[in-house]
């Protein structure tokens, strides 16, 4: 019965190519074979970056120039007998410039999950960082590998499956698909996250692979092209990208295009001032997919690997409500009110405390100054004991709970932009 409705939800995918009403997206266009990816991949074995008390694997990817790829990959499990049914587990997609990390696995390793990193831009992991061992170059390619990402969207004169980009979304897809072969595996409980680049990537895969149980980008997301990062911004239209390449991008590559297909619980994590991907069109990735899906805001996280799956418990929580039947992270609705006047949200869940972040600056998002106003708890509703500025450009409300000096249950409501 399972492996049926699979079937049927990839062949929906497959077949439904328009967006839902309301999502003012173009047409989207899927290069994936999704129903091949979703085949489990061979293995060959790896001995080039072994690590303490982890398998380290090559899985075959998407064929690149006619050859199957090898994507290099950690996986582990927790010690002990899995639960009934099998271990939870999860995908975890590096950001750029990362790689396949040991220590992202032990973390999901300490919280009773199975999980699995792979590198995503056809590399070994070198380098120190995050229990990489053997302090070997970062870098390295290896003998058939697929592309690596070049700036962004910097390939996009190749065809299709030459591109970055369509690799690391098959290496993702293949990795869900390789999991589930795993006796040890629970295969209902398979969830992903991505960090930065991976946030991207994953937002892309999550309308695209139904079979995930739950989908967690952190910092990226999807409308790259509205970002106001100069760094980002530089890569679109009108300085590169002629037309036709900007309409395969919208419509193959930007998450945007594939999120209103995006079913599963989706928690978005990210900082009020992230530097990279700002929090206006985060917020809106966090809006436009199809399904059940929340914003984590914590103002003060640093963009970075461990930063990303270390300082923010609500990943866990999140995850251990969806597969584990824990407890369910509070939600902030959007806030009714605007400039200069009282602003208020309804919510469900537990707060310590609720503010509303409010910006009366203009310019680039990541340079924006906010200011803050404490809310009033109310029986299901927060509401700003003061009007926000007669100024305000964009707001959002906040809230969190203290317990025991420290602060969990972040969340946010969408970001409400008033003028740009």
């Amino acid at each position: 019965m399972m492996k049926t409705l699979v079937i049927t939800q990839l062949a929906a995918i497959l077949i439904s190519t328009v967006i839902p009403a309301g999502a003012a997206e173009p047409k989207r266009i899927i290069p994936w074979d999704v129903a091949a990816l979703s085949q489990p991949p061979k293995i060959h074995p790896a001995t080039e970056r072994p690590a303490k008390e982890m398998r380290s694997l090559f899985y075959e990817g998407a064929d690149y120039k006619g050859k199957p790829t090898r994507v290099f990959a950690y996986y582990a499990a927790p010690q002990g007998t899995p639960p009934e049914g099998g271990w939870p587990a999860v995908v975890c997609a590096h950001g750029g410039g990362g790689t396949a990390y040991p220590g992202w696995v032990r973390n999901w390793n300490s919280h009773g999950y199975a999980a699995i990193a792979m590198d995503l831009e056809g590399h070994l992991p070198g380098g120190r960082d995050h229990g990489i061992e053997g302090n070997l170059p970062a870098g390295t390619g290896h003998e058939n590998a697929g592309p690596a990402r070049k700036d962004w969207f910097g390939d996009r004169d190749l065809p299709d499956k030459e591109q970055w980009f369509y690799h690391a979304v098959a290496d993702v897809i293949r990795a869900n698909s390789l999991l589930r072969s795993f006796p040890e595996i629970n295969p209902k409980k398979i969830g992903l996250t991505g960090i930065s680049w991976g946030g991207t990537i994953v937002s892309a895969v999550a309308g695209v692979d139904p079979r995930f149980a739950f989908v967690i980008p952190v910092y990226g997301g999807g409308f790259i092209h509205e970002s106001d990062n100069p760094g980002l911004a530089q890569w679109f239209p009108p300085t590169n990208m002629d037309e036709a390449q900007f309409a395969d991008y919208r419509t193959k590559w930007d998450p945007s295009a594939h999120l209103p297909l995006a079913k599963m619980p989706m928690l978005w994590v990210t900082g009020v001032a992230d530097p990279v991907f700002q929090i206006d069109i985060f917020s809106k990735s966090s809006k436009t997919a199809g399904g059940p899906s929340s914003l984590c805001l914590r103002p003060f996280l640093a963009h970075g690997h461990g930063n990303g799956w270390e300082d923010a418990p609500e990943i866990w929580d999140f995850a251990n409500h969806i597969v584990k039947a824990g407890p369910a992270l509070p939600k902030i609705e959007r806030p009714e009110g605007n400039s200069g006047a009282v602003v208020r949200a309804k919510y469900s869940g537990e707060f310590s405390e609720a503010w509303v972040y409010c910006t009366t600056s203009g310019g680039l998002w990541k340079d924006r100054k906010w200011n803050f106003i404490q809310c009033n708890l109310e029986k299901g509703e927060l509401v700003s004991r003061n009007a926000i500025p007669a100024e305000t450009t964009a707001f959002l409300i906040y809230g969190f709970r203290t317990v025991g000096g420290g602060r969990n249950n972040h969340a946010a409501s969408e970001v409400v932009v008033i003028k740009k």
